[in-house]
This record gives structure tokens, C-alpha cells and sequence, in this order.
């Protein structure tokens, strides 16, 4: 049952607003980090908070004094001026991170609290002059248990089983603290035929009580007395029980036995009463158990405690459900899985994750006509690609495993980062629960974070977006400065290249950050369920072709139902502007070569079917399925996107007027001299083989390597005439094939100004040549030199300094004509050496 704290006591305790400062000792009497579902602060919100007493006769006011979870920073939070606790009264102060408060409000910290830390936080209360009166180690309590003083003010403290806030601890249900949790002798894993378990516990006067079937032990549960022994896969979960009436039930302690199981995946088991009814469809449960992570060496990486719940919509009618996973900082064991769980992410510490069966693309799914042909592979694919490009687009990243239910085997599922979550954003942008506005779209649209502001914020933007020449620069620029338009169309590209027809009107969202420390301070956009991708499932959006030769301009005509918030309108509207709009269509035809090219879609599809292969035949059989079936879906699949990827060459010409493809060939000279961005990519590594489309700019500019001395000298192209070649900055039309290539130059360094250099150098130009090279060198002395022009193979060697003349001290240049020595096109290898000092450059022999 929720509770709210009387609000009267609140304001009572601080309404004396002008008493002054009375040297009664206030004291921090008890504190909840497991408010789960128990007490509510001024928002309706459950949150952890820290009751302060005065057991003094005089109010005593408390502005300007410090509260903290950190012992090294005693002064994270201030309370704001003429705060006032009355006499033998109480002050309750919630850790919500809200960072508010004063006047009469709630108070509410600028940190929240975590009791299961390895390192437990503190409680730290001080005075202004940063004098400590309490420094309290927090004490983990399990769900809806506070931690106080015996009585109000006094210096033992309890384990409270009915938490006292804002009133008298005096004759509270309080306890001693916790049994020892029990030891097991047996690690978790996976072992062949049976495995022998034994418990054991340092509580005296105290039995163990045992479950295998996933639930919480209780008074009623078997009381341990000899080795257990497990024939099959089991959750084993153990208690201690003191007879002791002042001590309580230890923390659980639980393990996963795996039987005769072998897997090729990441495995998850996970233990609780009723997660078996949740996943067979009972929405209403809400179970509460242990989940356990096992890597793919088998051993058991990471275990947490928390909650599940329904996870889908229409996919909620197939056999095999989704689930999301919830760990609890309030239960008492830790907030988090901590394990490094996506291979492309750093981020190794996660309250929730999503256990998603692969949505409405799952297999063998229900027996409908809409679920035909799934793979059990689009959703966190189309995601994965968006990944491994980079694209300014959040997603759900994942990592295939196989999950077992209270020990029974449940398939294959995908492990999913949720997005739409502050733990994510708080990670990956430094933007936290109350820095964020966060819309979704799901038939209808509302604010995640942000309440009815975002909402606002966001509709202003529009409307300016909508009602204003987007050809003024000005006004252009105006809605640069909010909203990110690169993420707009790197969302609108993935939706449409991978032909998604459920999207805009549902299982859309953008959002933005407001911590100046952070990033994404923009609008950007999250991809989201793209289950419904390539002539899969239900056509939601009405998208009006779902072949593989569906144009790639077709989302630009959705407009009224099919895109109510008007995404489409404002992309229409940007493309007003002529930089946006060659953006736009370059946009296209860079992903087009790259992430979206037919051997990166298929090579990736390819490497995903072949990763849950070994387990699919299991899979079908647990579900219902054929692995045949199975294996013919992934087929017309892979037959679908070989199309679709060809196809969008032709389609981008038809939607955009352009011609081509032209196969292209970027080189930089000398190699590692710079860098070429083309359009809307960066390139560093050399050649690039690409193809750029005629009727739209192709922007290039060229960028000398950072901390070299290499300046941009010239652009040439053998089929292509530049307005400009030696500006770094140049538009093309291309009209055919070509090779481009970005030219650098570099003057020989000479160390301080005024100083010759200490050491040789040497350096060549061009290192792309047909019959003439310059070779330049500085030697700081006499010395003999030898300057070589080799074959990669060996079977060419030109000497290029003949004599045995030492060269004398300076700046040498040498000119060979490399004509007279009828080279072969290809890599050659020009090789210096001068005393101790040796350098290779490669260069190329041009046909």
C-alpha cells in the first residue's frame, strides 16, 4: 500500500521561517533507500528520503547546513535558507536528485541514494562551517524496511520492518539486522549428468531453508539437512533463518545449476514465482526474483535481483513473450547487471534491460498470415547496421542469448538496451532524469521525460520549422541550433531503406539534454521496434510500396495519420534550404555505398543467421517450428535485401534526377598526409573504392593530418575539372568515373626558427606519379647517402644516387626521370639511408 508523508508535517517543521539560529543539535533519526512502493513525495513519486530530529525545546533553523551520500564530498547538497526543524519534531528530505526545495516546499537533494554500492555510501550531515554531526554508513535493508535510531535521538540504531517517517521511531517493529546469507559449496554453471550442492552458514542457532523452483524461501519452505542433489537444470535459491526473534531473514542466496545443457550463446536464467504465468502471457504479474548472466565460456559473469513485466504489444499474442528485466536497488542486493553485455558499448552497468523475442519478427511466431516468414532476426539487426555505422540515431543495441525460466529452457532471445530510459542517457550523453525531455509516439503522443514543457518546447520548434522560409539562412540556422536535422534524416533513411511499415505514427521518439556538461543538446531521434521491416508483418503506416523496389523517396509523401506529429512535414520543409537538401540526397547515397551497400547487409545478415544457427533447431523444437522453415525464411530474407540494395541506385536516380552511380577512386598524397571528407563522410584510410551520383554536388574537402606538417597543396582528377584545384574546399558534378586525389605538400622541418634540424628527413612528391617523382632530403651533415626505388617483390631495384660522393650538409632536392626505367603501375617502395638514419615511403607507379 502506498502512503504519502503528511504534507502538513512538512510544512509544519519549517514554518517558523524567521526563528533564529538555536544550537539544539538536530540529528539525522532514520533514512529508506527501499522505498519501493511504500511512501510518495509532493510529485506522487516513491523516493528514497532521510528523516533529520530535533530533540531540543527550541526550533532550530537548519538553512545553510549540508546533506550527503559522500563522505569526500560532505557538501554535495545545501539546504536552502531558514529551513526550520520545530521542537521534538521531524524533517523529512528526499534523495530524488531534483536538487529543490525551501519556502515551505518539499526539499529534495541534488544526489539520490544506492544501499547496495561496494563501497557503501554515507550519510553526512554537517553544519555551514562544514562541522560533521552525523556520518552514517548506510545499511542495506530489503523492500519497504527504513534504518533508524532506537528511539528518536538516541545512539543505537535498528532495522525497521514498518518504517516511521516523519514520526516517532519510539516503539517501532525494529530489528537487530540480518542471518548471514548462506555459503554454497558448488559454483553456478553448467555441469554433466547431476550435481551435488551443499549449504552451509556462520548464523548461529539458525536452519536453512531451500527452493528449487525459482521462489523465495520462507518459514514454510524445506529446512536443509544433507547435500542436495539436482538431476536437471535448477534455480536453487537459500535462506537463512535465526531462531533469534530480533534477527532477520538473511539475503537470499541463489545459483543456477545447468544440467546436461550446452549452448553456444550468452545464457540467462532467470528465478521467480509467477515469471513462468508472466511469460505465458498473465500481463497483470509484476514477478519478483534473481536473474543470473553466464558468458560464453560459461561461467557466471554477473547476478542481480529485481522485477519483470510485460514487454510488447501485438507481439504479447505469440507463444514466446518479451520481458523486461528491472534490477532493484530497493530489494537489497545491487541496482544493476554489471557486466559488459554489448561488445560495440562501454557501458557495463545495467538496471534494465529489455528480454525481447524478436518481436513480431519472431519464429515460429503465431499462426497468423502477418507473421509469415519471420527470421527472428529484423528488429536487432536493422539496429545492429544503424550501430556499426555510427549513424545520429540511439538504438536498442543487443547480444543473442538463451534464457531459461525457473530452469526450464525458453529459446533464444535477444538482450536489448532500452533507450527511452535516464539510465542510457545519463550514460551515453551525460544527461540525467531531470535534464532530459523525452517524446514518444505510439498512437498517441505524450512526454516521457519532461512533462507537459517538452511537449511545448517541442511544438514551438514546429511550428517555426513550418511557418518560415527555410531558405532564409537565418531561420536555418535558428533550427540548427536546436534540433539535429543530421538524426532526422539518418532516421527517415533507415525507415525507408529497410522499407519499415510501422513507424512515424507508431514506435517513434526524440528527445533532448540540458546539462550544459552533457551532449545531445539537440533534438535527435532513437530507432524503435523495426520488427516490421522488409514486406514483413502489418502495414501500419500505410507506407505505399513494400517491395524491394520501393523508391527511397516514398516516406516524403506520409503525411496526416500516417506521420501526425509531422516529422515528414519538417523534412519537406528543411529541404527549402539548398544545403540541406544536397545533404539530404548525399546523405542517401553515402549510407547507399557504405552500411546500406549489398556486402555489408548481406555479409552482416549472413554472420547474424550463422551465430543463432546452432541453437535454432532447439528453438523451433521448444516453440513449435520447423529449423527448416526456419532456414527458408532467413533465405527470402537475404533474397529480399540483395534486391532491395541493388534497387536503390535506380531509385535514388528516379526520386532525385541524378545519373550514375560513378565508380570512384580517392587517394591522398603522400599517403597519411590528410584526410578527405566526401559529401557526408570522413575518410583516413587510402584508396577508397566509392561511387558518387551526378545531378548533386559532391562537396570535398580536404584536411592536412593533425600535428604534421603537411599543408594542402592541389586537387586532380583524370576525368574531372576543378574551379579551384588548390582551394581544400570544392564542389563536382560527376558526369563519369573518375580518380580523385587530394594532394599535400610539406616544407622540410628545421626545428626552432632560425635552427637547422638536429636529425635527416625525407619526403617525396607526388607519391602517386607516371614518369617523374621529387625526392627532398635535409642531412644536418656530410653524409654518404643512398636513395633506392624498389619493387614490393624485390624485382626491381633503381638506384636513384649512383656514386659513392658523400652529399654534403642542407636541403637536397633530387628529380629522377623514372620514365627511361619502363616501371610497371603498382606500389613501390623508395628507401633512404644516411648514416644511422633509414625511412621508407611507398609510392605509386600510375598506369
Amino acid at each position: 500500500m502506498t502512503k504519502t508523508i503528511s504534507r502538513p508535517l512538512l510544512l509544519a517543521v519549517s514554518a517558523v521561517l524567521f526563528a533564529s539560529i538555536v544550537h539544539g543539535q538536530v540529528v539525522v533519526n532514520e533514512y529508506s533507500c527501499a522505498n519501493w512502493k511504500q511512501f510518495t513525495d509532493n510529485y506522487g513519486k516513491h523516493e528514497d528520503w532521510i528523516e533529520l530530529y530535533n530533540p531540543s525545546a527550541s526550533a532550530v533553523n537548519i538553512g545553510g547546513y549540508f546533506l550527503s551520500d559522500d563522505e569526500d564530498e560532505p557538501k554535495k547538497w545545501q539546504f536552502p535558507a531558514n529551513v526550520n526543524v520545530l521542537p521534538n519534531s521531524y524533517l523529512i528530505v528526499y534523495a530524488s536528485g531534483r536538487n529543490e526545495g525551501g519556502n515551505g516546499a518539499a526539499l529534495h537533494t541534488n544526489f539520490r541514494m544506492t544501499q547496495t554500492k561496494n563501497n557503501p555510501e554515507h550519510i553526512v550531515f554537517s553544519k555551514p562551517n562544514g562541522q560533521v554531526i552525523n556520518d552514517i554508513e548506510v545499511v542495506k535493508t530489503k523492500t519497504h524496511q527504513s534504518v533508524g535510531r532506537l528511539t528518536d535521538g538516541s545512539a543505537e540504531w535498528r532495522v525497521f520492518t514498518a518504517p516511521t517517517p516523519a514520526s516517532s521511531n519510539d516503539g517501532a517493529t525494529n530489528f537487530l539486522g540480518f542471518a548471514a546469507r548462506p555459503s554454497v559449496n558448488q559454483q553456478a554453471g553448467f555441469y554433466q549428468d547431476s550435481v551435488t550442492v551443499a549449504l552451509s552458514t556462520t548464523e548461529p542457532n539458525a536452519v536453512i531453508r531451500f527452493t528449487t523452483d525459482g521462489k523465495e524461501p520462507d518459514e514454510l519452505s524445506p529446512i536443509y539437512e544433507d547435500p542436495i542433489i539436482l538431476h536437471q537444470t535448477t534455480v536453487l535459491k537459500a535462506a537463512t533463518f535465526s531462531n533469534n526473534p530480533a534477527i532477520l531473514p538473511s539475503f537470499i542466496q541463489f545459483n543456477t545449476y545447468f544440467v546436461n545443457a550446452s549452448h553456444s550463446l550468452i545464457v540467462v536464467s532467470v528465478g521467480a514465482d509467477g515469471v513462468k504465468e508472466l511469460a505465458n502471457g498473465d500481463a497483470s504479474l509484476r514477478p519478483i526474483g534473481s536473474l543470473e548472466y553466464f558468458g560464453y565460456d560459461g561461467v557466471r559473469k554477473a547476478r542481480t535481483y529485481g522485477e519483470l513485466n510485460e514487454h510488447g504489444q501485438d507481439s504479447w499474442a505469440n507463444d514466446q513473450r518479451s520481458m523486461d528485466w528491472v534490477s532493484r536497488d530497493e530489494f537489497g542486493y545491487n541496482n544493476a547487471i554489471e557486466e559488459k553485455i554489448f561488445a560495440i558499448s562501454e557501458r557495463d552497468e545495467f538496471q534494465r534491460l529489455i528480454l525481447r523475442a524478436a518481436g513480431d519478427d519472431n519464429y515460429p511466431a503465431a499462426n497468423k498470415p502477418q507473421n509469415e516468414g519471420s527470421a527472428h532476426i529484423r528488429d536487432a539487426y536493422v539496429h545492429d547496421l544503424a550501430e556499426r555505422a555510427n549513424l545520429r540515431v540511439d538504438m536498442r543495441r543487443s547480444e543473442k542469448c538463451i534464457i531459461y525460466l525457473n530452469g526450464e529452457y525458453w529459446g533464444v532471445y535477444d538482450l536489448r538496451e532500452k533507450t527511452d530510459d535516464h539510465d542510457y542517457t545519463e550514460f551515453y550523453y551525460n544527461q540525467g532524469k531531470y535534464d532530459i525531455q523525452y517524446i514518444k509516439t505510439w498512437g498517441g503522443t505524450w512526454a516521457e521525460y519532461g512533462d507537459q514543457q517538452a511537449l511545448d518546447d517541442w511544438a514551438n520548434l514546429y511550428n517555426f520549422i513550418t511557418t518560415n522560409d527555410m531558405s532564409n539562412p537565418n531561420n536555418f540556422k535558428q533550427v540548427a541550433e536546436q534540433y539535429d536535422y543530421e538524426s532526422l534524416v539518418d532516421y527517415i533513411i533507415v525507415n525507408s531503406f529497410t522499407v519499415c511499415s510501422d513507424w512515424l505514427n507508431w514506435n517513434t521518439s526524440w528527445w533532448r539534454g540540458f546539462n550544459p556538461e552533457g551532449e545531445h543538446h539537440k533534438w535527435g531521434y532513437v530507432l524503435w521496434d523495426n520488427d516490421a521491416t522488409f514486406d514483413h508483418y502489418i502495414n501500419y503506416t500505410g507506407i505505399p510500396d513494400l517491395s524491394p523496389f520501393a523508391d527511397p523517396c516514398n516516406p516524403e509523401q506520409l503525411a496526416g495519420w500516417q506521420d501526425p506529429e509531422g516529422h515528414i512535414q519538417v523534412l519537406l520543409k528543411l529541404r527549402e534550404n539548398p544545403d540541406f537538401d544536397q545533404f539530404y540526397i548525399t546523405r542517401q547515397a553515402d549510407l547507399w555505398n557504405t552500411v546500406f551497400s549489398c556486402e555489408n547487409m548481406l555479409s552482416y545478415l549472413d554472420s547474424i543467421a550463422a551465430k543463432i544457427q546452432p541453437e535454432m533447431a532447439q528453438h523451433a523444437e521448444r516453440w513449435y517450428g520447423d529449423f527448416n522453415e526456419w532456414q527458408q525464411n532467413v533465405e527470402e530474407l537475404r533474397d529480399f535485401i540483395s534486391i532491395r540494395c541493388e534497387a536503390l541506385a535506380d531509385g535514388l536516380n528516379d526520386c532525385y534526377d541524378l545519373n550514375g552511380p560513378h565508380q570512384t577512386v580517392l587517394l591522398v598524397d603522400p599517403p597519411g598526409a590528410g584526410t578527405i571528407k566526401a559529401n557526408t563522410l570522413t575518410y583516413s584510410q587510402f584508396p577508397v573504392q566509392t561511387s558518387y551520383f551526378g545531378g548533386v554536388d559532391l562537396k570535398l574537402t580536404a584536411t592536412p593530418a593533425p600535428n604534421s606538417d603537411f599543408t594542402f597543396s592541389e586537387w586532380t582528377a583524370s576525368n574531372h575539372l576543378f574551379d579551384d584545384p588548390s582551394s581544400p574546399f570544392t564542389e563536382l558534378d560527376m558526369t563519369t568515373p573518375d580518380t580523385i586525389i587530394a594532394h599535400f605538400k610539406t616544407t622540410v622541418a628545421t626545428g626552432e626558427p632560425g635552427k637547422p634540424a638536429l636529425h635527416p628527413t625525407a619526403s617525396a612528391w607526388p607519391t602517386v606519379f607516371k614518369d617523374h617523382l621529387d625526392v627532398n632530403f635535409y642531412l644536418p651533415e656530410k653524409s654518404q647517402l643512398s636513395v633506392t626505388l624498389q619493387s614490393v617483390l624485390g624485382d626491381v631495384n633503381v638506384n636513384l644516387t649512383p656514386g659513392t660522393a658523400a652529399r654534403s650538409e642542407g636541403q637536397h632536392t633530387l628529380t629522377p626521370d623514372l620514365g627511361k626505367y619502363n616501371l610497371s603501375p603498382g606500389m613501390y617502395l623508395l628507401r633512404f639511408k644516411a648514416g644511422d638514419f633509414e625511412k621508407t615511403i611507398k609510392v605509386v607507379k600510375a598506369e
